[in-house]
């Protein structure tokens, strides 16, 4: 492998992952931050034969379509800051179409693309990281591709609300108070309650004996002290050692109230998520059985528990399920059963009977256990919530076998990144 080099170029499109392609010298460029038709200077940091990864150093012949970033940051949490928004709803749409035609082999043309309104502030959950010497450190990210470099974060991220990071921040400055090291912490995890707010925190520590003040901060509903093992660079919940305020953060959506643990899976755009609710609806019918896997706290299964005599919602998450249990008794929804298993190791019988089934997996996509069964049983209705179209192309090539594509839309839940919701609604043949 060759050592790092600087190279100038034109990149031609946006691809897959959301870098730009470019070529030079026979081999293919891969950068983050750089829009098609622009030429730039840029620093190789992996190469093989035929490709090489590739950092921005500069744009020397810009595009239209850029505008400035918000944040010096911007290419570690969202490297599509710098592209008209527009813009970024048709480089979407397009990649979707591409990612689906790569595994299905059919081109499937989305009826509906939802951009937001709103492409700053909307995420429901941040995980800040630490860096600096003790009583100065400051919050941080990961540098994109290089785990060993950070970027300094002196205000948060843009991606947060206002009154989120203000929260973390004040949060950091009673860390700094203690003179704590990076040797005494993780992360810090906020989630962050749109409607009608609520807000919580969750301080990570590499350290059971650490000693924290009274934490009720300002803007937060509660907060968490957690000892994750230091051993795994992954923020786990070892322990909870202590809580002030709430462990749980509340959001209504379309009229109902859900609850969801601070470790729980949600949704990350609540103005994009209430349009794909409207839409899976849309898609859904009356029916005897419902069926959602993968269900997180149950809101798509609550939200359809009227279209259904029976809703069971299958969820791994021990914490997702008690909360999904929780929010099934608050809306009063009798008919709704929740099962705490991996989606692969329910029993054989769980599928049978299942009229609609309802599937919104990790970025993983179905396990193929899953996608046996369903071949198996034959749901009269199939929806597909996705955050991945690779995946979700791949599980639907085998769907498309006996089923018909009747809807396909997209969400962009993630404006100023390369990432969106897609949905597909398949019907037995």
């Amino acid at each position: 492998m060759k050592g790092p080099r600087e190279i100038t170029l034109e990149f031609q499109k946006i691809v897959g992952e959301g870098k730009a392609l470019g070529r030079s010298e026979g081999k293919v460029i891969f950068c983050y931050g750089v829009l098609p038709g622009e030429t730039a200077r840029v620093r190789t940091t992996f190469e093989k034969k035929n490709f090489a990864e590739a950092e921005l150093l500069e744009i020397v012949k810009p595009s239209p379509k850029r505008v400035a970033p918000r944040e010096d940051h911007y290419l570690s949490c969202s490297p599509w800051q710098v592209m008209d928004y527009a813009f970024q709803c048709e480089t979407k749409k397009e990649l979707i179409k591409d990612l689906l035609f790569q595994t299905t082999k059919e081109t499937i043309r989305l009826d509906k693309f939802c951009g937001a309104k709103d492409i700053f502030g909307y995420r429901t959950k941040i995980e800040y990281s630490f860096t600096g010497e003790p009583g100065a450190l400051s919050f941080a990210f990961h540098k994109r591709g290089n785990y060993r470099e950070k970027y300094l974060l002196s205000d948060g991220c843009a991606l947060m609300s206002p009154a989120a990071n203000a929260a973390a921040l004040r949060i950091l400055g009673v860390l700094n108070g203690l003179k704590l090291s990076t040797d005494d912490l993780k992360t810090l995890i906020i989630r962050d309650g749109k409607n009608p707010g609520s807000r919580v925190a969750a301080l990570f520590m590499k350290r059971k004996d650490i000693e924290l003040p009274d934490m009720k901060i300002e803007g937060l509903d509660g907060f968490l002290a957690v000892y994750s093992n230091p051993v795994s660079s992954v923020s786990q919940v070892d322990a909870v050692l202590k809580t002030w305020g709430h462990e749980f953060v509340a959001e209504e959506i379309l009229g109902d109230k859900f609850y969801y643990g601070f470790d729980c899976f949600f949704q990350n755009n609540m103005e994009l998520f209430a349009e794909a609710l409207k839409e899976i609806r849309g898609a859904a019918s009356k029916c005897g059985k419902l069926v959602d896997l993968y269900s997180g706290v149950g809101v798509i299964g609550l939200h359809l528990r009227d279209l259904a005599g029976k809703v069971l919602a299958v969820e791994a998450s021990e914490s997702s399920s008690k909360y999904a249990a929780l929010n099934a008794k608050e809306l009063g929804a009798k008919n709704f059963e929740m099962v705490c298993s991996l989606s692969e190791k329910t029993k054989d019988d769980l599928f049978d009977g299942t009229d609609v089934l309802v599937l919104d997996p990790p970025r993983a996509g179905l396990h193929n256990k899953v996608t046996k069964r369903i071949m198996e049983i034959l749901p009269k209705r199939i929806i597909y919530l996705s955050c991945n179209p690779i995946t979700q192309g791949r599980d639907a090539a085998f769907f498309l076998e006996k089923y018909k594509l009747v809807r396909s839309a997209g969400f962009d839940f993630y404006p100023n990144t390369p990432h969106a919701e897609t949905l597909m609604v398949f019907e037995l043949r």
